[in-house]
């Protein structure tokens, strides 16, 4: 008993002492002041501990739109008053990506910032390769994010014995017959066209909301299968906790946002980011399809970023079509989560995943980068009923960078556990 009333005085006396943000200000130049405080993530009224304000203070500094940063806090007996001394500036940032295999697929992009002194983020990209093309952009500015793209499609889709189809995609790689042709049942030519706009707006430092209106056609030959219109609206909401420039650690690709000073030092102490998503999507003769549609989606991720930005990452999804065509339908590719290679996914009313990754950095010093990342995904996809076709794999992504060369390389191997196939694939891409 005397232990409990301890732990009980001990909780009620920090709850006491435990000190909420009061104000946080900014006097800026070259950028309004409401572009500093609103991407801070510590907001009035959040409980203040020297951990999160030193996360908070690092995510401002990623985002690259400031030339320096002063931060000045004082404790007061109500609260803890928090002053932002920023000077904004602008920066473009184009890169060049290229992926191997038969699709012989490359791209660039370009992020840009503050280039109106108003604190926005623009990116855009165009690429393309044997199966088609893609090109979409955005803009980030306070609380509202818009995007739209279109993207053409020519593909040729196989049908194999127990539930595999070919994956389609500019990037997917390419299914060898030789490798599958004993199991194949058939084949059909197939043309996509799909254009989308898409508007977020973020209500808090951790909640946003989006909706995205979406244009899709399919052709296929001869008229078969679901060949029309398959326009849809999606819309849902997100939470971000900390996250994004932890995300930015998984690989060496987001590395490269990132100062090379910030890579060199240690962390003060282990960070952690967390997300979760939840959207449905709805579609019919009111959206101009030819055909019921109707699919919820659910996914989370919990980060673990160490001292030396290791980083540990969990991952989970659930998937669920109430009404689909097939080209609409769950795809175990939907479900897993862009860290192997494949060349063929399983299709059906539903499924579930998890994943797990963790990302080392066997070098990191003034040269530059070395990082191995072992990983394990799995998904299980049903039709209907109790009987699941499983979809998964594990493999290894070997990625390197000198900061004297903009373009990281990334050598990924992918061992699909369910046919026994495996992959390998080189994807070089940077700034420059």
């Amino acid at each position: 008993m005397k232990y409990l009333l301890l732990c009980l005085f001990c909780c009620v006396n920090a709850a006491a002492y435990a000190q909420t943000v009061r104000s946080v200000t900014a006097e800026t130049t070259h950028i309004p002041a409401r572009a500093v405080t609103q991407q801070f993530h510590l907001q009035p009224g959040d409980l203040f501990s020297k951990q999160n304000y030193e996360i908070a203070r690092r995510d401002l500094e990623n985002t690259r739109l400031f030339r320096s940063l002063d931060f000045i806090y004082k404790e007061r007996e109500d609260g803890v008053d928090i002053h932002i001394k920023a000077d904004g500036r602008r920066y473009v940032l184009p890169m060049i990506f290229g992926l191997s295999g038969n699709k012989h697929a490359v791209g660039v992009s370009a992020q840009a910032g503050n280039l109106w002194q108003q604190g926005e983020h623009l990116s855009v990209f165009i690429g393309g390769g044997r199966d088609g093309f893609d090109a979409h952009g955005g803009v980030n500015w306070n609380a509202h994010s818009l995007s739209a793209g279109y993207s053409h499609l020519n593909f040729t889709q196989r049908f194999y014995r127990k539930g595999w189809v070919s994956s389609t995609g500019i990037f997917s790689p390419v299914d060898d017959l030789g490798k599958y042709g004993e199991y194949l049942l058939g084949e059909i030519h197939g043309v996509q066209d799909d254009f989308f706009v898409s508007y977020a707006y973020q209500f808090s430092s951790v909640w946003s909301a989006f909706i995205t209106p979406e244009y899709e056609y399919y052709r296929y030959q001869n008229h078969a299968l679901d060949s029309g219109n398959h326009s849809h609206i999606s819309f849902g909401f997100s939470y971000a906790d900390h996250i994004s420039s932890v995300m930015n650690m998984r690989g060496i690709d987001g590395a490269e946002h990132l100062d090379k000073a910030d890579m060199l030092r240690d962390l003060a102490a282990v960070r952690r980011g967390k997300t979760a998503q939840i959207s449905y999507t709805a579609g019919g003769a009111w959206s101009g399809s030819d055909y019921d549609i109707g699919k919820i989606a659910v996914g989370a991720e919990y980060l673990w970023e160490f001292k030396a930005h290791h980083v540990l990452a969990l991952f989970a999804k659930a998937q669920r079509a109430f009404s689909a065509p097939f080209s609409s339908q769950i795809a175990s590719s939907d479900l897993l989560f862009n860290m192997g290679i494949y060349d063929r996914e399983q299709r059906g009313r539903g499924g579930v995943s998890a994943g797990v990754s963790f990302t080392y950095f066997a070098v990191r010093n003034t040269t530059g980068l070395l990082s191995f990342a072992p990983f394990y995904e799995q998904a299980f996809i049903t039709s209907g009923g109790n009987s699941y076709q499983s979809h998964s794999g594990v493999g290894i992504t070997l990625s390197a960078r000198l900061w004297c060369i903009p373009l990281p390389l990334s050598l990924n191997f992918t061992h699909n556990l369910n046919d026994g196939n495996h992959h390998v694939g080189c994807k070089v891409g940077g700034r420059f």
